[in-house]
């Protein structure tokens, strides 16, 4: 599945600067907004499920120095099926878990990302006994420099792999790109 992602690189767009050490680096939050066709997933209990597309950034004399991803509980939702009951039953119970991974790769390499793109994560999604989404762990995963590097070249291809202990449908509307400058 190939869709098109873009971000908007904007510091007043997102509302979020953050100086830090002595050096006072300049950090921006960016929303790495994801079209419903890449962050969608119809999951089936312990059955691996991957969405991929192209995704870029704004071009900019400015270069990517460092940067991490998160997943905010604000930007998922998880409906189950039926109800609920992975793997055919029927009881809800806290301690079910979506495992949601990044991949991230140069756009040269769009075809084989889901296999050989940079990995970041598992981010596990705990959910309550309701299965609404109760915490993320980790909060956030650093960059490693070569996807700096592909940041830099300003398109990328994404893959999202996801693996549910319930039945249902995995919503993510967007990560959230913390970028140093």
């Amino acid at each position: 599945m190939r869709t098109r992602s873009v971000l908007a690189l904007s510091v007043a767009a997102v509302g979020s600067v953050w100086f830090l050490g002595c050096r006072q680096a300049l950090q921006i939050t960016v929303p790495l907004e994801l079209d419903p066709a890449l962050g969608t997933f119809d999951v089936e209990a312990g059955v691996a499920t991957q969405n991929k597309a192209t995704s870029s950034l704004p071009e900019s004399a400015v270069n990517i120095g460092s940067g991490s991803i998160a997943i905010d509980l604000g930007d998922i939702t998880f409906t189950p099926a039926d109800g609920g009951g992975g793997k055919g039953g029927v009881n809800l119970q806290a301690g079910d878990t979506i495992e949601v991974t990044v991949r991230i790769a140069s756009l040269d390499d769009e075809e084989t990302v889901c296999e050989d793109g940079e990995e970041y994560g598992p981010f596990i999604i705990e959910l309550d006994e309701n299965l609404d989404p109760e915490s993320i762990s980790p909060s956030r995963i650093t960059f490693s420099a070569n996807t700096i590097e592909i940041f830099n070249e300003r398109e990328f291809a994404l893959c999202i792999d996801v693996l549910s202990s319930q039945t249902g449908t995995l919503e993510i509307g967007q990560f959230t790109l913390r970028l140093g400058l």
